[in-house]
């Protein structure tokens, strides 16, 4: 079932606008009591409504600034997350490998113009010379 877009529209401005919305409503409901009911009964009832609706505007207002600064963290958070992942990704899949092990496979070429000599195993350990056992 599709939503038109109008109501969509006035939903999300519903969502976006809750607190003033309750506001209202509170308002309209504490007038309806105020009306209906006698003066001993009516009064009470409108001041409880009208301090549950201050409350919790009150108690919104402060939350408000917490919850958007958590949220904004959490983004971040939500990033940095989404660039390890991508490195990550990367890395695993082998192209900085290959290319390090291509690099690592190439000889290193001597600076004297002598023939090439190329050991079977570069990977062996050089002797070192003897020392002279008079020193």
């Amino acid at each position: 079932m599709r939503i038109p877009k109008r109501v969509n529209a006035v939903l999300d401005w519903a969502e976006r606008n809750f607190g003033a919305l309750a506001m209202v409503v509170a308002l309209v409901v504490a007038a309806v009591a105020v009306l209906a009911a006698p003066p001993a009964v009516g009064y009470p009832a409108a001041a409880f409504i009208l301090g549950l609706a201050v409350g919790g505007f009150v108690s919104h207002l402060r939350m408000a600034k917490r919850v958007a600064r958590a949220r904004a963290e959490i983004d971040d958070l939500l990033r940095q997350n989404g660039a390890l992942r991508h490195r990550n990704t990367v890395l695993a899949s082998g192209v900085i490998t290959r290319e390090s092990q291509t690099t690592q496979a190439l000889l290193a070429i001597p600076e004297d113009d002598g023939p090439l000599k190329i050991d079977p195993d570069p990977q062996r350990t050089e002797q070192l010379p003897q020392l002279p056992d008079d020193a």
